[in-house]
C-alpha cells in the first residue's frame, strides 16, 4: 500500500512544527523522540482526512475535472509552494532554537546533532506507524468476525471498544505496571548502595550516627546522602564569622517489616528530641522527592544563615524517582508529608508559644506538591507555619494553581502578584521579592513569609494536560525573560514538545529549567527576615533573636560559592 499524499504533506507540516523552539534546548535523542511521535501523528492525521474526503465525494457524486497540462501544473505549484514552505520553517525553526537555547545558557543541537536528531525521528516515526497499521488491520478482522453476527455498524462499534479495551489491558497491566515494576526492583536495589564521597555521621546531632537509634542502613541511599552532607559547626563559623552551631539533620527511611509511614514520622520526632531540636531557632521540615532526595540548596543555605540555629527533618516513602509515583499516584507523598508535618506540629503545639521554634516547610517538584498538600488553604499555611520555601511546583498542585489564578490583573502567570504579594511572592530570580516582573516596586512583606521560585523556562511548572487544546497565559503573555518570544502555542504539538522537555529541564545551567542553586539563598534570607526590606520585624521571638544584620550580598555569593564547592568535592570523591 503506497503512501497517503495528504498524510506525507501533514508529517512534513508536523515536523516543520516540532522542530520550532520550545522551553529547553533538547538533545538529538529528545529531538527524534517529539518531532517522531509528532510526524506520526500528523501523517495518520492526513490519512483520516483524505479518507473521509474520498468518502464524502464518492457519497455526494462531487467530481472535479480539469485538463491533464492543468491538474499537473496545479500539482506542481503546490508541491513547489508547499517545499519552499518547508525548506523556509525548518531553517528558521532550527535558527530560532539555538537563540532559544541560549536564553537557558545551553549550547543547542549542532548541525550534525540536528540531522542525528531528524534520522532519529525517521525511526521513531516509522515504528508508531506501524504500531498504528498493526492495530488498524486488528480492528477491521474484528469486524469482518463480528459482521455475520450483527449489523454493519454495530460490529464496527464493537470491534472498536475490544481493540480499546485490549490496548488499555496491555499498556496499564502489562507494559506500565509490569515496567513499573522492574524499575522499582532496580531502585530499590540503589537504595541499599552508599555514594562515593559520602560517610556515616560521627557527631551525635545527626541521624544514623553512633548516638543515634536509627541505623546506617535503614536510612537507604538518599538518607544517608542527606546526613553524610552538609557543613559543620567549624565550616559555618568560617565562612559566616561568630559563634556557629551543629546544624541538626535528622531522617527516617523507607517503612519496613510492617510499619507504616506514621512511625517513620514519629521515628524522625524522636530523633528531634534526642538531637535537642526543640530547643533550636528553627526547624525545617524538607518535603523529600520520590526516591527520598532532599536538595542541598534547600537546607544548606538556612543552616549557614542561621549560623547552625536550626534542625532538618524529612523522610522516605519511595523507592522510585517522582516520575514513576506520579505515573502511579501521587497518594503516598502526600501521606509522607501529612504524617511528619502532623507529628512534629502535634509536638510543637504541646510547648509554650514563647519557647517553640519556628516552624519551616520546603519541597522541590514532587516535594513541593506533596508539602502544599497537608494545608487545607493558604490561610491554613499561614496558621501553621512560620514561613515556606516551595520550588519547581508542578502545575497540578491545587493551592499553587489556586493562587496563581487570583493574581492581580495585569500579573503575568509566571510571577504572579498575589494578595499584594503581602504574605507569598512568586519569583523567577532573587530581584523578584522587592518588584513585580515589570519593575514596579512591591509593597510590605510581612510575617509568616512564603516564596513560590520558579522558573519560566521550567517545564515542570508549565506542562499540563490543557496544553492540548488551550493556549496557556504564560505562553501568550510572553513574559518570561528566558524564554524565546519565538515560542508558538500549537495544539497538541506544544504539549508533546513541553512534555519532551520534562526529562531535559534537571540538566540546565542553574538560574534556569529545573535547576534552582544559589538563587534560593536571598530567597531564605527573605523568609527568615534578615533582607532589611521593610521595618516590620519577624513576629517569632525565636527568628527576630537570630538578628540577621550580618548578612549581606558579598556574604550571601560567599556562601553560595561555599556549598556549590562543598558539593562538587563530595561528588569528586
Amino acid at each position: 500500500m503506497g503512501l497517503s499524499f495528504l498524510g506525507v504533506i501533514a508529517a512534513l507540516a508536523m515536523y516543520a512544527v516540532s522542530v520550532s523552539p520550545s522551553l529547553m534546548a533538547r538533545s538529538w535523542a529528545w529531538h527524534a523522540v517529539a518531532s517522531g511521535i509528532l510526524v506520526a501523528c500528523g501523517y495518520v492525521a492526513g490519512v483520516v482526512v483524505q479518507n473521509v474526503a474520498q468518502l464524502v465525494i464518492r457519497l455526494t457524486g462531487l467530481t472535479i475535472s480539469a485538463s491533464e497540462p492543468v491538474e499537473l501544473g496545479f500539482r506542481i505549484g503546490i508541491g513547489a509552494l508547499f517545499a519552499l514552505w518547508w525548506i523556509y520553517a525548518v531553517i528558521q525553526s532550527y535558527r530560532r532554537a539555538r537563540k532559544a537555547a541560549a536564553l537557558v545558557n545551553m549550547p543547542g543541537e549542532t548541525f550534525g546533532e540536528y540531522l542525528l536528531g531528524t534520522a532519529g525521528a525517521v525511526v521513531v516515526s516509522w515504528m508508531l506507524l506501524h504500531i498504528v497499521g498493526a492495530l488498524n488491520r486488528l480492528c477491521w478482522m474484528l469486524i469482518a468476525s463480528l459482521d455475520a453476527h450483527m449489523p454493519r455498524p454495530a460490529a464496527i462499534v464493537v470491534s472498536m471498544v475490544i481493540l480499546f479495551a485490549i490496548m488499555f489491558f496491555l499498556t496499564s497491566k502489562v507494559i506500565l505496571r509490569g515496567g513499573i515494576g522492574f524499575f522499582r526492583r532496580k531502585a530499590e536495589q540503589l537504595n541499599m548502595r552508599t555514594a562515593r564521597g559520602i560517610y556515616q555521621p560521627v557527631v551525635p546531632e545527626r541521624s544514623a550516627s553512633p548516638a543515634s537509634s536509627v541505623t546506617w542502613e535503614s536510612v537507604g541511599g538518599q538518607g544517608r546522602v542527606f546526613l553524610g552532607r552538609g557543613p559543620s559547626r567549624l565550616d559555618i563559623a568560617q565562612v559566616c564569622g561568630g559563634v556557629a552551631m551543629e546544624p541538626i539533620r535528622v531522617y527516617s527511611g523507607m517503612p519496613t517489616g510492617g510499619s507504616g509511614i506514621e512511625q517513620a514520622a514519629a521515628t524522625v520526632v524522636a530523633e528531634l528530641h534526642r538531637t535537642g531540636a526543640f530547643d533550636r531557632a528553627v526547624i525545617l521540615i524538607a518535603a523529600s522527592t520520590g526516591s527520598g532526595w532532599v536538595d542541598e540548596w534547600q537546607v544548606q543555605p538556612l543552616e549557614f544563615l542561621t549560623r547552625g540555629n536550626c534542625a532538618t527533618a524529612s523522610l522516605q516513602y519511595s523507592y522510585v524517582p517522582s516520575a514513576l509515583n506520579w505515573l502511579t499516584g501521587l497518594e503516598p507523598a502526600q501521606e509522607a508529608s501529612a504524617a511528619l508535618f502532623a507529628a512534629v506540629r502535634a509536638e510543637l503545639d504541646l510547648m509554650d508559644e514563647a519557647d517553640r521554634p519556628a516552624l519551616f516547610v520546603c519541597g522541590e517538584s514532587l516535594g513541593a506538591f506533596a508539602s502544599q498538600s497537608v494545608f487545607e488553604s493558604f490561610e491554613d499555611v499561614l496558621a501553621r507555619v512560620d514561613g515556606a520555601l516551595w520550588v519547581g511546583t508542578p502545575s497540578f498542585t491545587p493551592m499553587h494553581a489556586a493562587l496563581t489564578a487570583a493574581r492581580h490583573k495585569g500579573s503575568p502567570e509566571v510571577a504572579p502578584v498575589v494578595h499584594n504579594a503581602r504574605r507569598v511572592r512568586f519569583v523567577n530570580e532573587p530581584s523578584d521579592l522587592r518588584t513585580d516582573l515589570y519593575g514596579r516596586e512591591l509593597g510590605p512583606w510581612g510575617f509568616p513569609r512564603v516564596v513560590y521560585a520558579q522558573h519560566p523556562s521550567d517545564p515542570v511548572v508549565w506542562w499540563t494536560n490543557k496544553l492540548i487544546w488551550t493556549q496557556p497565559d504564560w505562553l501568550r503573555e510572553r513574559a518570561g525573560r528566558d524564554v524565546s518570544l519565538n515560542v508558538e502555542f500549537t495544539r497538541f504539538a506544544t504539549y508533546i514538545q513541553v512534555l519532551a522537555d520534562l526529562p531535559v529541564a534537571g540538566t540546565a545551567p542553574g538560574g534556569h529549567g529545573h535547576t534552582y542553586h544559589e538563587e534560593l539563598i536571598p530567597l531564605w534570607r527573605g523568609i527568615l527576615g534578615f533582607d532589611r526590606l521593610f521595618d516590620e520585624a519577624p513576629v517569632h521571638p525565636r527568628l527576630a533573636a537570630l538578628d540577621g544584620g550580618w548578612v549581606d550580598d558579598a556574604m550571601l555569593e560567599r556562601i553560595g560559592i561555599v556549598v556549590r564547592a562543598n558539593l562538587e568535592l563530595s561528588d569528586r570523591q
